[in-house]
Protein backbone atom coordinates (compact mmCIF):
# COMPACT_ATOMS: atom_id res chain seq x y z
CA UNK A 1 0.00 0.00 0.00
CA UNK A 2 0.88 3.87 -0.26
CA UNK A 3 2.80 5.53 2.19
CA UNK A 4 2.48 9.07 4.13
CA UNK A 5 5.89 10.69 4.49
CA UNK A 6 6.31 14.15 6.50
CA UNK A 7 9.11 16.79 7.22
CA UNK A 8 9.07 17.22 10.92
CA UNK A 9 11.28 18.71 13.19
CA UNK A 10 10.97 15.28 15.79
CA UNK A 11 8.95 12.51 15.86
CA UNK A 12 6.64 13.41 18.59
CA UNK A 13 2.88 13.52 18.10
CA UNK A 14 3.04 17.06 18.11
CA UNK A 15 5.92 17.76 15.96
CA UNK A 16 4.26 15.09 13.48
CA UNK A 17 0.89 17.12 13.63
CA UNK A 18 2.65 20.25 13.17
CA UNK A 19 4.46 19.36 9.95
CA UNK A 20 0.78 18.09 8.78
CA UNK A 21 -0.91 21.34 9.41
CA UNK A 22 2.07 22.50 7.15
CA UNK A 23 1.28 20.72 4.68
CA UNK A 24 4.88 19.90 4.28
CA UNK A 25 4.16 16.29 2.88
CA UNK A 26 4.68 13.89 0.72
CA UNK A 27 3.20 10.48 -0.24
CA UNK A 28 4.46 7.01 -1.99
CA UNK A 29 3.32 4.27 -3.63
CA UNK A 30 4.76 2.04 -1.01
CA UNK A 31 8.69 2.17 -1.03
CA UNK A 32 10.44 4.35 1.22
CA UNK A 33 11.40 7.39 -1.19
CA UNK A 34 12.67 10.64 0.12
CA UNK A 35 11.83 13.92 -1.65
CA UNK A 36 12.40 17.48 -1.06
CA UNK A 37 10.63 20.28 -3.14
CA UNK A 38 11.22 23.91 -2.52
CA UNK A 39 11.32 27.13 -4.06
CA UNK A 40 14.31 28.66 -4.28
CA UNK A 41 13.91 32.32 -4.72
CA UNK A 42 11.72 33.97 -2.06
CA UNK A 43 11.91 37.99 -1.42
CA UNK A 44 11.63 38.27 2.60
CA UNK A 45 10.98 41.19 4.16
CA UNK A 46 14.54 42.46 5.21
CA UNK A 47 15.83 42.35 1.39
CA UNK A 48 17.21 38.57 1.37
CA UNK A 49 16.34 35.32 -0.65
CA UNK A 50 14.79 32.46 1.33
CA UNK A 51 12.90 29.47 0.38
CA UNK A 52 9.47 28.15 0.39
CA UNK A 53 8.79 23.81 1.15
CA UNK A 54 6.15 21.89 -0.45
CA UNK A 55 2.84 22.67 1.01
CA UNK A 56 3.81 26.87 1.36
CA UNK A 57 1.63 29.49 -0.48
CA UNK A 58 4.24 32.54 -1.13
CA UNK A 59 3.30 35.34 -3.81
CA UNK A 60 6.14 36.42 -6.36
CA UNK A 61 7.27 39.08 -8.53
CA UNK A 62 9.52 37.70 -10.46
CA UNK A 63 10.30 34.13 -11.98
CA UNK A 64 9.97 31.29 -9.67
CA UNK A 65 12.70 28.79 -9.27
CA UNK A 66 12.48 25.32 -7.74
CA UNK A 67 14.66 22.69 -6.73
CA UNK A 68 13.66 18.95 -6.55
CA UNK A 69 16.13 16.64 -4.43
CA UNK A 70 14.88 12.86 -4.61
CA UNK A 71 16.67 9.40 -3.10
CA UNK A 72 15.05 6.21 -4.12
CA UNK A 73 14.27 3.40 -1.59
CA UNK A 74 16.34 0.80 -0.11
CA UNK A 75 16.05 -2.35 -2.10
CA UNK A 76 14.65 -5.08 -0.76
CA UNK A 77 16.70 -8.49 1.03
CA UNK A 78 15.06 -11.47 0.74
CA UNK A 79 13.33 -12.77 3.49
CA UNK A 80 12.94 -11.16 7.03
CA UNK A 81 15.50 -10.12 9.49
CA UNK A 82 16.73 -12.09 12.68
CA UNK A 83 14.70 -9.10 14.66
CA UNK A 84 11.53 -10.70 12.74
CA UNK A 85 12.56 -14.35 13.19
CA UNK A 86 13.03 -14.48 16.38
CA UNK A 87 10.00 -12.55 17.42
CA UNK A 88 7.57 -14.66 15.40
CA UNK A 89 7.39 -17.89 14.15
CA UNK A 90 7.74 -18.99 10.19
CA UNK A 91 4.40 -19.72 9.97
CA UNK A 92 3.29 -16.45 11.68
CA UNK A 93 5.37 -14.89 8.79
CA UNK A 94 3.93 -16.78 6.33
CA UNK A 95 0.76 -15.65 7.75
CA UNK A 96 1.10 -11.86 8.54
CA UNK A 97 3.49 -11.30 4.86
CA UNK A 98 4.42 -13.99 3.10
CA UNK A 99 7.31 -14.32 4.60
CA UNK A 100 8.53 -10.98 3.29
CA UNK A 101 9.48 -8.37 5.76
CA UNK A 102 10.93 -5.24 5.59
CA UNK A 103 14.32 -5.86 5.12
CA UNK A 104 16.58 -3.13 3.76
CA UNK A 105 20.00 -3.82 1.98
CA UNK A 106 22.78 -0.93 1.80
CA UNK A 107 21.72 -0.44 -1.98
CA UNK A 108 19.30 2.74 -3.21
CA UNK A 109 16.93 2.02 -6.46
CA UNK A 110 17.77 5.02 -8.60
CA UNK A 111 15.58 7.58 -9.19
CA UNK A 112 15.01 7.85 -13.16
CA UNK A 113 13.34 10.89 -13.65
CA UNK A 114 11.77 14.13 -11.95
CA UNK A 115 8.28 15.16 -13.81
CA UNK A 116 6.87 18.71 -12.66
CA UNK A 117 3.01 19.33 -12.77
CA UNK A 118 1.76 22.99 -13.29
CA UNK A 119 -2.03 23.98 -12.92
CA UNK A 120 -4.00 27.23 -13.09
CA UNK A 121 -7.18 27.98 -11.76
CA UNK A 122 -9.07 29.14 -14.08
CA UNK A 123 -9.99 33.03 -14.55
CA UNK A 124 -13.17 32.65 -16.22
CA UNK A 125 -15.89 29.72 -14.89
CA UNK A 126 -16.19 28.80 -18.74
CA UNK A 127 -11.87 28.56 -19.18
CA UNK A 128 -10.87 25.31 -21.17
CA UNK A 129 -9.23 23.02 -18.17
CA UNK A 130 -6.89 21.19 -21.36
CA UNK A 131 -4.30 24.20 -21.35
CA UNK A 132 -4.33 24.49 -17.39
CA UNK A 133 -3.69 21.07 -16.38
CA UNK A 134 -0.24 20.29 -17.72
CA UNK A 135 0.47 16.93 -16.54
CA UNK A 136 3.25 16.82 -16.69
CA UNK A 137 4.00 20.20 -17.40
CA UNK A 138 8.23 19.48 -17.78
CA UNK A 139 10.23 15.88 -17.35
CA UNK A 140 13.89 15.81 -16.72
CA UNK A 141 15.82 13.12 -16.47
CA UNK A 142 18.06 11.99 -13.55
CA UNK A 143 22.14 10.48 -13.70
CA UNK A 144 22.12 6.74 -12.13
CA UNK A 145 23.43 7.74 -8.58
CA UNK A 146 23.14 6.00 -5.71
CA UNK A 147 23.11 9.68 -4.17
CA UNK A 148 19.96 10.30 -5.69
CA UNK A 149 18.72 13.51 -7.80
CA UNK A 150 19.04 16.85 -7.56
CA UNK A 151 16.84 18.97 -10.07
CA UNK A 152 16.42 22.59 -10.29
CA UNK A 153 13.88 24.70 -12.87
CA UNK A 154 12.18 27.95 -13.57
CA UNK A 155 8.89 28.63 -15.18
CA UNK A 156 9.59 31.43 -17.65
CA UNK A 157 5.99 31.95 -18.36
CA UNK A 158 5.02 33.25 -14.98
CA UNK A 159 5.57 36.93 -15.13
CA UNK A 160 3.50 36.81 -18.57
CA UNK A 161 0.80 34.56 -17.52
CA UNK A 162 0.15 37.01 -14.41
CA UNK A 163 -1.89 34.17 -12.24
CA UNK A 164 -1.78 32.19 -9.83
CA UNK A 165 -0.06 29.22 -10.36
CA UNK A 166 0.72 25.58 -8.45
CA UNK A 167 3.41 23.43 -8.55
CA UNK A 168 3.77 19.76 -7.35
CA UNK A 169 6.39 17.03 -8.36
CA UNK A 170 6.77 13.01 -8.87
CA UNK A 171 9.74 11.22 -8.14
CA UNK A 172 9.98 7.65 -10.21
CA UNK A 173 12.04 4.85 -9.51
CA UNK A 174 13.04 2.83 -11.92
CA UNK A 175 10.96 -0.45 -12.77
CA UNK A 176 10.80 -3.24 -9.86
CA UNK A 177 8.61 -5.82 -9.23
CA UNK A 178 5.69 -5.37 -7.20
CA UNK A 179 2.88 -7.78 -5.91
CA UNK A 180 -0.07 -6.65 -7.85
CA UNK A 181 1.29 -4.17 -9.77
CA UNK A 182 -1.07 -4.99 -12.47
CA UNK A 183 -4.85 -5.92 -11.00
CA UNK A 184 -5.98 -6.62 -14.80
CA UNK A 185 -3.01 -9.19 -16.36
CA UNK A 186 -3.74 -10.08 -19.89
CA UNK A 187 -3.65 -13.46 -22.03
CA UNK A 188 -1.77 -12.27 -25.22
CA UNK A 189 -1.65 -13.24 -29.20
CA UNK A 190 0.85 -13.65 -31.12
CA UNK A 191 0.71 -10.01 -31.98
CA UNK A 192 0.89 -8.66 -28.40
CA UNK A 193 -2.96 -7.81 -28.64
CA UNK A 194 -5.07 -8.78 -25.31
CA UNK A 195 -7.62 -11.92 -25.99
CA UNK A 196 -7.99 -12.65 -22.65
CA UNK A 197 -8.15 -10.63 -18.99
CA UNK A 198 -6.97 -12.66 -16.28
CA UNK A 199 -7.38 -10.64 -13.06
CA UNK A 200 -5.53 -10.58 -9.28
CA UNK A 201 -9.09 -10.79 -7.21
CA UNK A 202 -6.91 -11.10 -3.90
CA UNK A 203 -9.18 -13.51 -2.50
CA UNK A 204 -9.65 -17.42 -3.26
CA UNK A 205 -10.31 -16.65 -7.23
CA UNK A 206 -6.69 -16.27 -7.41
CA UNK A 207 -4.47 -19.09 -6.20
CA UNK A 208 -2.62 -18.41 -3.01
CA UNK A 209 0.71 -19.20 -4.51
CA UNK A 210 0.22 -16.63 -7.16
CA UNK A 211 1.91 -12.87 -5.61
CA UNK A 212 0.53 -11.43 -9.03
CA UNK A 213 3.80 -9.89 -9.71
CA UNK A 214 4.25 -7.32 -12.50
CA UNK A 215 6.51 -4.23 -12.78
CA UNK A 216 5.74 -0.78 -11.86
CA UNK A 217 7.71 2.29 -11.63
CA UNK A 218 7.14 3.14 -7.79
CA UNK A 219 7.23 7.16 -7.25
CA UNK A 220 6.52 10.01 -4.65
CA UNK A 221 4.31 13.09 -4.99
CA UNK A 222 5.11 16.22 -3.54
CA UNK A 223 2.49 18.16 -1.69
CA UNK A 224 2.17 21.39 -3.88
CA UNK A 225 3.92 24.86 -3.25
CA UNK A 226 1.20 27.58 -4.07
CA UNK A 227 2.42 30.64 -6.11
CA UNK A 228 0.42 33.57 -6.49
CA UNK A 229 0.70 36.60 -8.88
CA UNK A 230 0.84 39.99 -7.91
Amino acid sequence: GGLAAVHSEGRSREEIWDALQRKEVYGTSGDHILLWFHLLNVALEDGSVGSVPMGGEVTMHGTPRFEVRAVGAFRQKPGCPESSTDALSAERLAQLCGGECYYPSDERKLVTRIEIIRIRPQVTPGEPLRSLIEDPWKTVACEPSQNGCVVQFEDPDFIAAARDTVYYVRAIEEPSPAVNASGLRCKLDESGQCIEARPCFGDYRTPSDDDCLATIEERAWSSPIFVDAN
